[in-house]
């Protein structure tokens, strides 16, 4: 991918979506500038993890995953739950889901009102979700159930979406069929209001997942470079001002304008703390000089919990049958697939529902009432849902040839705060990460009424008729029984985020201003999930004490990278127009 050299005007650390963004936009705004692109990881190269068939096993691809756990959960059972991070290019769009979703629109206005910065509000971030997307042609089975908009959507961005590209007669009957009041049927859960069943819009184009480097180092202008397998340790500092990169290996690499850690809300931190930026006292429990004195680095994590819930199915009815295929019949099954379209990968392409619904038995709940005025205001908005259900996923629990019926439960809203801390002053060591999860009441009562309407909603009619049992479920339908099973089977949704908090300059904890300039410091930016201003319902403790969450969090990625990129191109710019105002025409070199 070109060659190296020892010095470069911006060097970005973290080849995930926003640095990917960024760096593309930053080579591509400015030509005679030179930007650097480092990954710890690979070039994740392997075509068989791009089929969008094998989404839930590429995260096992040797050298795809950092394989993360978080520290024992004492409100999951004391577990180490997996906390899996993507790893190389593309970081976490190389092994997700691929669900793609956006969030309510009144989540971004009220980020921006928090922040004091329009850049965030909906009526602003549009145009860039619409920027960034190249939303494929739908079948024209969807027509009734699914309806993409050139108001909303975008049809010519880098970032291949839509909706999967593979149909299974009966699903269109079958999502009309569980729609109602309770459970409304949305043509588009990313046009701003996601509540309701619909289908679930996905990041992947002609079987094939779209990832980060996929989407933006496709064509590499001249000026931009990227080294892989390329460990940033610490960023190197001349008194407050970032000058450079110290990779492992001892190579270090000045940065002329601006080093931006896009390393993610587990990473950044820790490399910002290993280079003496963080809480003076933690870092001299590690023998650490401070640069900066910056508490609320790698605080504030945030991060939500799911759970499956499986039923094995009669014959008949609503199933998927199981979607692991023998390791010694999968070449054949892959084979088959690009030949036909059919064979047993072809499940794994078929659309499924995903729905954002709220519930009365969470806002009524004591756990409710004891919020803020603020937060209990923020909740019952209409367009803001309590948990998520996503059906016709796979599932561990059952084997071939059982038929089963399973959902993922995802808990919305999380007022549990963990953080991120070292584990020593070892580079090579990965950090500490505590989610604290269920640590919050309120959690614990999303978590089981969400259960519980999940149950309820096994027991409607086109799905109970063809019930057998429910695999590995509370014992009943008491609370203290559902709690038991969320916390056995509760895990991570890897939608980590928070940990390098973006706010106002009065707020304490503040750790980067709204134009991701970590305080206290030039030179040096963060963009990527640590900032987490603008995930939908991810409106921080800075935000009037709001900690909410509900949408999967690679579309908002995107967004951060796109966003920081506008303020950065256009700050540069405003300078160079500044002196040339000032006759100080060589001072600044950017694009005539």
């Amino acid at each position: 991918m070109g060659s190296t050299n020892q010095s470069y005007d911006f060097i970005v650390v973290g080849a995930g979506p926003a640095g990917c963004v960024l760096a593309s936009r930053l080579a591509n705004s400015f030509s005679q500038r030179t930007v650097l692109l480092i990954d710890a990881g690979g070039p994740n190269a392997d075509p068989k993890a791009q089929y969008f068939g094998e989404r839930y096993s590429t995260l096992m691809t040797p050298g795809y995953n950092w394989g993360y756990k978080t520290t024992p959960q004492k409100e999951l059972d004391a577990r180490e739950v997996d906390y899996s991070r993507g790893r190389g290019l593309g970081g976490s769009t190389a092994i997700n889901f691929c669900v793609y979703t956006r969030g309510p629109s009144s989540d971004y206005d009220h980020w921006a009102e928090k922040v004091g910065d329009e850049s965030w509000s909906w009526e602003h971030v549009l145009p860039r979700f619409k920027k960034l997307e190249n939303f494929g042609k739908p079948l024209p089975q969807y027509k009734s159930i699914a309806d993409i908009s050139s108001k909303v959507h975008g049809f010519e961005g880098p970032i291949k979406v839509g909706l999967p590209e593979s149909w299974e007669p009966g699903f269109d009957e079958y999502l009309q069929t569980v729609t109602n009041d309770k459970y409304p049927l949305n043509l588009d859960n990313n046009s701003g209001n996601p509540i309701g069943f619909a289908v679930c819009q996905v990041s992947a184009n002609n079987g094939n997942r779209t990832t980060a480097d996929i989407s933006f180092l496709s064509n590499l202008p001249n000026n931009l470079t990227v080294m892989t397998n390329s460990a940033v340790e610490r960023v190197l500092f001349e008194g407050k001002k970032a000058i450079g990169v110290e990779i492992a290996g001892q190579q270090k690499v000045e940065a002329k304008q601006e080093v931006i850690l896009s390393a993610g809300a587990l990473d950044t931190p820790k490399i910002l703390m290993l280079s003496g930026v963080g809480a003076t006292d933690e870092l001299a429990d590690h023998g650490i000089s401070t640069i900066h004195n910056l508490p609320g680095i790698g605080k504030n994590l945030h991060d939500r919990l799911w759970l499956d819930l499986v039923s094995t199915r009669k014959h008949g009815g609503v199933n998927r049958t199981s979607y692991a295929i023998p390791p010694d019949t999968l070449e054949d099954a892959r084979a088959q697939w690009i030949r036909d379209k059919t064979g047993p990968m072809a499940a794994e392409y078929l659309p499924f529902p995903i729905a954002y619904l709220k519930s009365d038995r969470i806002l009524n709940s004591q756990e409710f009432g004891n919020l803020e005025q603020g937060v209990q205001k923020y909740f019952q908005a209409k367009t803001t849902p309590n948990y998520e259900l996503i059906t016709h996923v796979p599932s561990i629990k059952v084997a071939a040839p059982e038929k089963y019926f399973a959902m993922a439960i995802a808990c919305m809203g999380t007022q549990s705060l963990g953080q991120v801390t070292l584990r020593s002053k070892d580079p090579k060591e990965p950090a500490l990460f505590d989610p604290r999860f269920l640590s919050h009441p309120y959690d614990r009562r999303v978590a089981i009424e969400a259960v519980r309407e999940a149950l309820a909603f096994l027991d409607s009619p086109l799905l109970a008729e063809h019930q057998d049992h429910i695999v590995d479920g509370p014992e009943d339908g008491s609370d203290e029984e559902i709690l038991k099973f969320v916390r056995k089977n509760g895990i991570s949704m890897w939608h980590m985020c928070g940990t390098v908090k973006m706010g106002k300059p009065d707020d304490a904890e503040t750790c980067v201003d709204k134009d991701f300039k970590v305080t206290g410091l030039q030179g040096l930016r963060v963009v990527d999930m640590s900032v987490a201003p603008m995930l939908p319902q991810m409106l921080l403790r800075f935000m009037a004490n709001e900690r909410n969450n509900s949408a999967h969090t690679q579309a908002i990625a995107y967004l951060v990278g796109e966003i920081a990129a506008e303020k950065m191109v256009a700050e540069y710019n405003e300078q160079r127009i500044s002196a040339v105002k000032g006759g100080k025409v060589n001072c600044f070199y950017f694009e005539d």
